[in-house]
């Protein structure tokens, strides 16, 4: 039996595809299923993915986008716990999945998650990103666990008719986790510790118009779950962000 899926979906990766399937592969005391769902690279992604791990999951099939792409490699995941690892993004050390298994063995949660490093191409850390314990007022003044360290119970996940909203290109994560902390009221434990490490440059880092982006629609997630003005929500969310920078 398949203990945890980890789902990464791949664009011509080549140049971090080796590094974010070696960091899954070489997980340890764990049954893990790595899925890399791959939208046609060009690149020579796929045949790097098989050679670095011949046991993969691959699918190669057309999407309308990361979201998209993300609920098809979600269809086919078999594991009972379910995270998604950016194609180049990887974990930071062989133990995480181990740690993650026994925080829901331990106790009677639906999902687990942890801290993570934001880094340049060179290794630097940017942001030290550290989520904490989550408590309903967070929810509500610009909480988010970053999605690479974000480790939920397949049955829940599945409450969601459309577990990523594809509407979305940056934040359905975000839609995500307030349809399960707010409306499924899911049960969370948090591990005091860096899980990941996720390189700057992707979807929602790209450049100021990929932030601004990401702002309307972290308000537009807040607005058609909760009902209520999203701005709030974005503020606290920006300044928290800009704490960890600092603290950093």
């Amino acid at each position: 039996m398949v203990d945890i899926s980890i789902i990464t979906v791949t664009k011509n990766s080549s140049k971090t595809i080796e590094k974010n399937i070696s960091s899954v592969k070489n997980q340890k005391n764990i049954n893990v299923e790595h899925i890399i769902k791959d939208a046609h690279s060009d690149d020579g992604t796929s045949e790097l993915a098989l050679k670095a791990n011949p046991k993969i999951n691959l699918i190669v099939s057309q999407d309308s986008g990361i979201y998209d792409a993300m609920n098809q490699g979600l269809a086919v995941a078999s594991g009972q716990i379910i995270a998604f690892l950016n194609s180049d993004d990887y974990y930071i050390d062989d133990l995480v999945l181990f740690d993650v298994i026994n925080e829901f063995n331990a106790g009677n949660v639906d999902y687990v998650y942890g801290d993570i490093n934001m880094v340049r191409k060179d290794g630097t850390v940017v942001r030290a990103w550290r989520t904490g314990i989550i408590n309903q007022k967070d929810i509500l003044t610009g909480f988010q666990i970053p999605h690479p360290v974000f480790f939920c119970k397949r049955e829940f996940l599945m409450k969601i008719d459309t577990p990523f909203d594809p509407t979305y290109r940056i934040s359905a994560d975000l839609k995500q986790q307030l349809i399960l902390l707010n409306t499924f009221h899911a049960r969370g434990k948090y591990i005091n510790r860096v899980l990941a490490v996720m390189a700057l440059g992707g979807e929602s880092t790209r450049g100021i118009s990929s932030y601004i982006l990401g702002w309307q629609e972290c308000a537009r997630a807040y607005q058609e779950v909760l009902g209520k003005n999203g701005w709030h929500f974005v503020f606290w969310k920006v300044a928290k962000k800009l704490k960890s920078i600092r603290a950093w």
